[in-house]
C-alpha cells in the first residue's frame, strides 16, 4: 500500500531578500525544505506507522502576525466506505502498519474548503469565503501509477481582517486516497504575497532524503510481513462457526448504525465532515468542558486537565478523568 509523499512549495520576494535557510527533518531526517531566515520554525516527519508517516511543518513570521503550516500530521489516509467498515469517521485498524479513517473521496475544491474551518475555527471568528488570485502554488508534477485520479483545490477566506488560504491535491487509489499535497496560511492582506512566497519556495525545495526513502522501502517490506502474520494469527483465532457469528452479528449491527446515522446525518452533516476529515473526535469532561481529541482507535479517552490527552479502554492511571464523546 502506497502512502504519502508530501510535496510542497515557496519563491522569495525582494522583502525576505535573496537567501533561504534549510530545514531539516529533526526526527527521521526524512526531507529538508527551504525556508525563510528568522522565522520560527517547528515540525518534522511523524510516524504514525510502519507505513503512515506524516511531514508538518509550522512556520510563524518575527512579528507573529503570519503563520504557515506545510503539511498537517492530523491528516491521515481515508479508507472509502465499504460494507465492513461503512461508517464515515470509523477507524479501520491496520494495528503497527497504519491507521486509516474512513470518509468519501472528496475531491480537491471540496476538501480545501472543509479542511480551512476545520484548521482556523480556534483563531478566526468568523470566515467568509473570498476569491482566490493566482494559480494553484504548486506546479503540476507527475503521479506514480498506482494514482487512479488527482484533484487540486485552493480555497481563501476572510478571517477577521486577515486572509486564511489552503492548498490542496487530494489522489484517489481506488480503495484508499491522500491528501499529497497539503499548504496553508493565515496573514494580513498587505503580507499575502510574502506568505504565498513561502509555500511555492517549500514546494520547489522540498526533497526527500535518498537514505530515507530506502529505509522506507525496508518498512514498507516489514509492513507486508507484519500484516500476513497479523491476518494468520486471527484466522488461528478464530473458529469457522465463530467467524460466522461475528460476521452475522456486524451485519445486523452495521443495519441498526446505517438506521441511526440517516436519522442523525442532516444536523450534524457540517460539523461531522469536518472531524472525520482531520480525525477529531468531540468530547467533554466531567466539569462540562470541550476537548476535541484526535480520534483512536481504543474505546475511551482521558486527560490528566494540564493538556495531555490518552486514548485507551483503561485508565492510565491516578489523576486521570475520562472524556465522553460529544454526539
Amino acid at each position: 500500500m502506497p502512502f504519502r509523499i508530501v510535496v510542497f512549495a515557496l519563491f522569495l520576494p525582494a522583502a525576505f531578500g535573496a537567501a533561504w535557510t534549510t530545514f531539516q527533518d529533526p526526527i527521521e531526517k526524512a526531507f529538508t525544505v527551504d525556508v525563510p531566515p528568522g522565522w520560527t520554525v517547528k515540525g518534522g516527519l511523524f510516524r504514525m506507522g510502519y507505513s503512515d508517516y506524516r511531514p508538518m511543518v509550522d512556520l510563524r513570521s518575527p512579528d507573529g502576525k503570519v503563520s504557515v503550516r506545510l503539511g498537517d500530521v492530523s491528516i491521515p489516509t481515508y479508507s472509502v466506505p465499504n460494507q465492513i467498515h461503512s461508517r464515515e469517521g470509523g477507524v479501520v485498524d491496520l494495528g503497527e502498519q497504519a491507521q486509516l479513517t474512513v470518509a468519501r473521496l472528496r475531491n480537491g475544491q471540496e476538501y480545501a474548503s472543509l479542511y480551512a474551518r476545520s484548521r482556523f475555527k480556534d483563531v478566526c471568528k468568523t470566515l467568509t469565503p473570498q476569491a482566490v488570485n493566482g494559480p494553484p502554488p504548486v506546479p503540476d508534477q507527475p503521479e506514480t501509477p498506482d494514482v487512479q485520479g488527482v484533484s487540486p483545490g485552493q480555497a481563501a477566506f476572510s478571517c477577521d481582517g486577515r486572509t486564511a488560504y489552503v492548498y490542496d491535491k487530494v489522489a484517489s487509489y481506488g480503495a484508499f486516497w491522500q491528501v499529497h499535497s497539503l499548504m496553508s496560511f493565515l496573514a494580513p492582506p498587505d503580507q499575502v504575497p510574502a506568505a504565498r512566497a513561502i509555500i511555492e519556495q517549500a514546494a520547489k525545495s522540498f526533497k526527500l532524503s535518498e537514505q530515507w526513502m530506502e529505509y522506507q522501502k525496508r518498512l514498507d517490506q516489514q509492513a507486508l510481513v507484519y500484516q500476513q502474520a497479523r491476518q494468520q494469527a486471527r484466522r488461528r483465532a478464530l473458529s469457522q462457526q465463530v467467524a460466522q457469528f461475528e460476521m452475522q452479528m456486524q451485519a445486523m449491527r452495521s443495519q441498526v448504525a446505517s438506521f441511526e446515522r440517516r436519522q442523525q446525518a442532516q444536523a450534524a452533516q457540517v460539523t461531522a465532515w469536518g472531524n472525520i476529515l482531520t480525525g477529531i473526535t468531540p468530547t467533554t469532561d466531567p466539569l462540562g468542558n470541550p476537548h476535541d481529541v484526535w480520534t483512536g482507535t481504543k474505546s475511551r479517552y482521558w486527560t490528566d486537565g494540564r493538556g495531555n490527552y490518552v486514548n485507551a479502554n483503561d485508565s492510565p492511571g491516578a489523576g486521570w478523568q475520562e472524556l465522553r464523546p460529544r454526539q
